[in-house]
């Protein structure tokens, strides 16, 4: 009678902790979710590689660099890595939401001599009243570089290096507009780039990459991840 009494106990020990493992399981699969409304991402034109980039071979003169185009690719890689990030950040599931204007078409950002375009772009008013989400994220990329002494020659011709860095800056805001995260990494010790100027030609003898740029990013993303 004791060992049928003491399985018994040990078998309403077990359902008991079941259930109770069932109601964890069930209260982590609600899951919050957030959306990504502005996400600025802007390369300082001097640093880059224009053939690797994909900029068209039209010299220096007139309105000189021509817009940024990352490869789609590396784009959409970047912005998945954030919408991981972000979410891990604010628990959540993260994903940009776009506005869509009145024939129905996303509107995102323009490529331009600065800037990555295709991507998300709102006030943070409009987003919350537009969408429905819990959390609504600002996502702020910069590639930019410090410039070093400019060393300049007989001829005519200047050389200086530019040290690259990067900067990220995420910050979170709840349905209330009330913000509950903030957070930015500054991240340089990148390879030096180094610049000719001949005159009014500019060149730079090893521009950024578009690996590179991603790679900086990817390097930027987990530092704040660890941070």
């Amino acid at each position: 009678m004791k060992t049928v009494g003491l399985s018994f106990f040990i078998l309403g020990i077990f359902f008991s902790l079941s259930a109770q493992d069932t109601s964890a399981v069930q209260q982590n699969s609600i899951t919050a979710t957030m959306g990504i409304y502005d996400f600025d991402w802007h390369i300082n034109p001097e640093l880059v590689d224009r053939s690797v980039l994909g900029f068209q071979n039209d010299g220096f003169s007139g309105s000189g660099i021509n817009n940024i185009s990352l490869s789609p690719v590396i784009r959409d890689s970047v912005i998945a890595s954030i919408e991981k990030l972000v979410g891990e950040k604010v628990p959540s599931v993260a994903k940009c939401i776009y506005r869509v204007n009145k024939n129905g078409q996303n509107v995102s950002t323009w490529s331009t001599q600065h800037s990555v375009g295709g991507l998300p772009t709102s006030c943070r008013n409009k987003a919350i009243r537009s969408f429905e989400r819990d959390y609504y994220a600002d996502v702020f990329i910069r590639i930019d570089a410090n410039r070093g002494l400019m060393i300049g020659s007989e001829t005519g011709t200047n050389v200086s290096r530019l040290r690259p860095y990067v900067v990220l800056k995420i910050k979170v805001f709840d349905q209330e507009r009330k913000r509950v995260y903030r957070n930015r990494v500054r991240i340089g010790n990148f390879d030096k780039i180094t610049r000719y100027e001949f005159g009014s030609l500019v060149l730079n003898g090893n521009g950024l990459s578009q690996k590179q740029i991603s790679n900086m990013v990817s390097v930027a993303i987990e530092a704040l991840r660890n941070k």
